[in-house]
């Protein structure tokens, strides 16, 4: 959606890297973009699409990009029997396609991916695994809504599976086009629908987080920094006791949601137990819940990193609940739907 301008540099690379190995084909998804995705297909790929290189396919139904159901309504139209899911802003490297073969032809009882920081950090969603595999645990998760871990959740479910993960490390295979994460949320469900974020500090560690949405519901949780926990403690000073799995965490797993209003210039804010009414200063941009002042954030740089942090720390909440369940099959109903345009090339 709307990176028609990577594709543009990474797509004809990535054909003329592989189109040697023959079978292969890339399939591209036009997920409702409003740039000129279209134009160019039609003017600089429709030879590849005449050959069955390029599978063009576009649906205008999306309003913003939902990264999991994305990913699935590709993968599920893609014939070959090994399937790989690539960003548009990477570079798959020559003999891509070849080197995929060739693992699978080895042992048909993996997937392959990548071990964090070992590749450019835009290249850890690459995961390859044979397209049966893809539909027996029906594709990435869809009640992940934003971004981030849909490609780990993966991962833990092909290994419930039974399937042994094998590590893609040639250099050559990973190169991406570096941008900022402004552009990586431009176009997500946080991104569009977050209207408002306030902060108010606990301590060192430990943070309250409000965001109002334009929907007018509204999320309140507790931010967790655990490199400060014990930052008062001469046992910080170890690495270990510095750092847990993730750097930071939603207090609980647990968000207090509901709705809110403006009624005589005071924010209500209202949720299943009980309803908090507080006043918001349009001058000073802040306002009191239980007698604790909310901050609101109007520096940009901050903003996008605490709406990827909403966006991030959702769907890690889901990974782990997938993980702990044990579940190998997500979206008990149909995944990767939707209806297609015809006629666009």
């Amino acid at each position: 959606m709307n990176r028609t301008h990577h594709l543009k540099l990474t797509l004809p690379k990535n054909i003329k890297d592989n189109i040697e190995y023959g079978n292969v084909e890339f399939v591209v998804l036009n997920y409702n973009s409003k740039d000129d995705l279209d134009e160019w297909i039609k003017a600089e790929m429709k030879q590849y699409i005449h050959t069955g290189i390029i599978k063009y396919i576009k649906t205008t139904v999306p309003e913003c990009f939902l990264m999991s159901h994305s990913k699935n309504v590709v993968a599920k139209y893609a014939t070959g029997d090994v399937v790989c899911s690539i960003d548009a802003d990477n570079f798959i490297g020559k003999g891509f396609a070849e080197y995929l073969n060739n693992e699978f032809q080895l042992n048909n009882n993996i997937f392959l991916t990548v071990k964090k920081f070992e590749v450019p950090s835009g290249c850890y969603g690459r995961i390859c695994m044979l397209k049966k595999d893809f539909m027996t645990i029906k594709g990435y998760d869809e009640n992940m809504l934003g971004y981030g871990h849909e490609d780990s959740d993966l991962r833990n479910r092909l290994e419930l599976l039974g399937k042994t993960p094998r590590y893609m490390s040639a250099s050559n295979f990973f190169n991406v086009l570096s941008h900022d994460d402004d552009e990586r949320l431009k176009d997500e469900k946080n991104a569009l629908g977050i209207q408002k974020i306030f902060i108010s500090h606990i301590d060192q560690a430990t943070t309250w987080l409000l965001y109002l949405f334009n929907d007018f519901t509204f999320y309140k949780g507790v931010i967790v920094s655990h490199r400060f926990v014990n930052s008062e403690s001469i046992e910080n000073l170890f690495e270990e006791e510095a750092f847990s799995r993730f750097g930071n965490s939603l207090l609980d797993d647990v968000w207090e949601v509901g709705h809110w209003e403006i009624k005589e210039n005071r924010i209500v804010l209202i949720n299943k137990q009980n309803s908090h009414t507080s006043f918001e200063s349009f001058e000073e941009n802040s306002f009191m819940i239980d007698n604790r002042i909310f901050i609101r954030v109007k520096d940009e740089n901050y903003r996008t990193h605490l709406t990827m942090f909403f966006s991030i720390i959702n769907n890690r909440i889901l990974m782990e609940k997938n993980k702990k369940e044990k579940r190998i099959v997500v979206n008990t109903n149909a995944f990767g739907e939707t209806i297609f345009e015809q006629n666009y090339i």
